[in-house]
């Protein structure tokens, strides 16, 4: 992970943790849990959006070995992107039944 993807982590964790607070979200492992993770797969999107995927689309096909190195990269990349979505996928379904909870009774 780079720096500016860091930076960004840093930066959003925060607003996510305030936003979680405000709707009442008191599962510190959950809650903790999406601070990180969405925190993780925004910044990892955004890199991905801005500068994985514009290299690999700017690449001159006659450089081969350099094209498979971004491509590699780009595969590393989604595949973080998918371990940290897994990874929140059980404390976003606590919290959807959270927000529900109300609805139901």
């Amino acid at each position: 992970m780079g720096d500016s993807e860091t930076e960004y982590i840093v930066e959003l964790q925060p607003k996510i943790a305030a936003r979680l607070q405000d709707l009442g979200v008191a599962d510190d492992r959950n809650r903790a849990l999406l601070v990180h993770g969405l925190a993780e797969i925004a910044s990892r999107s955004r890199t991905f959006e801005q500068q994985a995927l514009p290299l690999f689309l700017s690449l001159d096909g006659r450089h081969r070995r350099g094209l498979a190195e971004v491509t590699i990269a780009l595969k590393n990349h989604l595949e973080a992107m998918q371990d940290a979505i897994t990874d929140v996928r059980p404390a976003l379904n606590a919290v959807v039944d959270f927000l529900l909870q109300d609805e139901q009774q």
